[in-house]
């Protein structure tokens, strides 16, 4: 009997592997760091009945139970008592059907329906990947506009096994943002094919609605918008047909406009009742942020800390397939090619566009293999036709698959590190399972996620003096011999330093070693001065540190020393300048004498 082959048997294959694979490890702490951010909306509105998160001991009792989160770094402080969420609620609109299922089970099953327990935990894995069946079947009906199902076939592999959407959707980012964006970036897609086919409205809506969603899930995302605006299927020249379309079809188009601003109106009510403005920037640490008159596109694409070309080698395919696709339709290659551009453009601006350590590769471009399969589909096309290149392509291909699965294993398994890589230690570990404490000094310098970070190797580094003062106050009523500085209520803050990156050192980290002594007197009642050291990116703080004395070790009428160590952050400008003080928070005198600081500079 003869087999007769459908794609459809391999979109059923790779939806197996899904399960599989997500449910291999029990998903147990799937809603942690970002994507309890992304999570928090459905709990705050529909299990605690506050949404402005006035009530702290809530979510603080949730995090000493599941530790979903070392800080809650997903919140903004917007006063009054309120929290806003700093992520956009689109994901939770996603998760909210799993998650009605998980509250309404988790109770008969014998958990407590808090939001965080088991059950909560499995439907939206679940979830996830029923989000993933659904942008694989679409991503198939979009090749299958094109190609045939054969070359169809290809791509799908391709993507799946050699890129870093296997790693992301079934390992690390199942119900991260980027695997429900590459969904709905499929069915954007798919509709504007269907909708400059037929012109029919209820594709018009389906657009705007995906746009609107891709958007609510991640606003810089908006640029969606460009694939259904630049997309062409005419045969007419671009501009009289575009021209011809809007005037024939104007009112479609405003429909879906309006299911696009109708989508985002929900964010737009929740930051007026939270904050009081229907618009809010929320990402408000300065440490991070878009600079896109300087984006890190080179580092982006070809660091070994995260370089998408460097992790994901098989894209380069698509990049070489553009040339195809202009030689065969030019109008859908503007269409894919400016946005791709722009895309990368506005990922590689994120002043941490290595995007944390969640994921492996460059999880931002995930959702853009929908559209960057087309290309990659030209060149399979172009090169099957040649029995040589075809048997290159294949080698070729299987090779970096084979390496996108093991560097995947790598990752998952700690040999790859995953914000920390460089050059030196890439090819250390190479083809290998493990890796050994001296490979391990090839890494970049680990920024850990706690307040404080211990100085353990201090032998790896050279001292430097940077700061040293001594005061010219004599006290009334010291016995010691030195001058001192005080601090009163007319003087909070004490002399120290004010200094460049560029001037502080050209490595891409220093540690700063700060001690400081203070005299306590007897009959002090106010709260303790602390020794701060914080970085400012025009003007603002971040990486902001305070080191207090503990008022049970404070010895009262004599000298208290306080000592710590900083690490300086991965500064978002080499102007970006270190301060280091003292602050006297009340106004009880205290002296302050022997301030030094030191800076610690790697020796290789």
């Amino acid at each position: 009997m003869k087999y007769n082959y459908s794609y459809k048997h391999l979109l059923v294959f790779l939806c197996s592997i899904l399960v599989v694979f997500r449910f291999f490890i029990d998903p147990v702490e799937v809603l942690t760091w970002d994507v309890f951010g992304y999570y928090l909306y459905l709990p705050a509105k529909f299990i605690y009945s506050d949404l402005a998160l006035s009530s702290q001991e809530r979510l603080t009792n949730l995090v000493e139970t599941y530790e979903p989160t070392s800080t809650l770094y997903q919140l903004v402080n917007v006063g009054n008592g309120s929290w806003a969420i700093k992520y956009t609620m689109g994901l939770s609109i996603l998760y909210s059907p799993f998650f009605f299922l998980a509250h309404f089970i988790s109770e008969p099953l014998g958990y407590p329906a808090d939001g965080l327990s088991l059950p909560y935990q499995y439907c939206l894995t679940l979830g996830g990947l029923i989000y993933a069946m659904i942008g694989l079947v679409y991503l198939a009906k979009v090749l299958l506009h094109f190609f045939n199902q054969y070359t169809t076939s290809i791509l799908l592999v391709l993507i799946f096994f050699g890129t870093n959407y296997f790693h992301l959707t079934i390992w690390d980012g199942t119900l991260l943002s980027h695997n429900f964006l590459f969904t709905f970036y499929a069915l954007l897609t798919f509709f504007t094919i269907r909708w400059y086919a037929d012109h029919k409205i209820k594709h018009a809506v389906i657009i705007g609605l995906s746009a609107g969603m891709i958007t609510l899930v991640r606003p810089s995302e908006g640029i969606c918008v460009l694939i259904p605006l630049l997309w062409y299927a005419g045969k007419q020249s671009y501009f009289k047909q575009k021209l011809t379309e809007l005037k024939t079809h104007y009112a479609q188009i405003l429909l879906a406009g309006f299911c696009f601003l109708l989508v985002l109106l929900p964010q737009a009510l929740y930051w007026k009742a939270i904050i009081g403005e229907y618009l809010f920037y929320s990402y408000t640490n300065p440490g991070e942020g878009l600079d896109f008159l300087s984006p890190y596109t080179i580092e982006f694409l070809f660091s070994f800390r995260k370089g998408w070309f460097i992790y994901t080698p098989i894209i380069l395919f698509s990049f070489v397939g553009f040339y195809h696709l202009y030689q065969k339709n030019k109008p859908i290659f503007y269409t894919i090619f400016i946005f791709i551009a722009l895309d990368v453009y506005i990922a590689s601006s994120w002043t941490t566009w290595w995007y944390a350590g969640g994921s492996f590769s460059s999880r931002s471009m995930v959702p853009a293999y929908v559209l960057l399969a087309i290309p990659m589909g030209f060149f399979i096309e172009k090169v099957k036709v040649n029995p040589s290149r075809k048997i290159a392509f294949s080698v070729v291909a299987l090779l970096f698959i084979v390496l996108n699965l093991f560097q995947s294993w790598q990752f998952e398994n700690k040999v790859l590190s995953k914000e920390r890589m460089t050059w030196d230690y890439y090819w250390a570990i190479f083809g290998q399972t493990s890796v050994s404490e001296e490979d391990k000094k090839l890494l970049l310098v680990n920024r850990s996620t706690e307040t404080f970070q211990d100085f353990e190797n201090r032998n790896d580094y050279r001292r430097k003096p940077l700061y040293k003062n001594s005061f010219d106050e004599m006290p009334a009523d010291s016995s010691r011999s030195e001058n001192v500085f005080v601090l009163d209520d007319k003087h909070h803050f004490s002399p120290g330093i004010d200094i460049q990156y560029q001037d502080l050192t050209e490595f891409d980290h220093a540690w700063i070693s700060c001690s400081v002594k203070l005299f306590i007197p007897n009959g002090y009642s106010e709260i303790l001065p602390v020794l701060v050291a914080t970085f400012h990116h025009k003007g603002k703080t971040y990486k902001y540190q305070a080191f207090e004395l503990k008022i049970e070790n404070v010895v009262w009428g004599d000298w208290n020393e306080i000592q710590f160590d900083y690490l300086t952050p991965g500064v978002r400008s080499l102007e970006d300048n270190l301060k280091v003080y003292v602050w006297h928070r009340g106004n009880q005198k205290v002296l302050l004498d022997d301030f030094m600081i030191d800076v610690y500079e790697p020796t290789k």
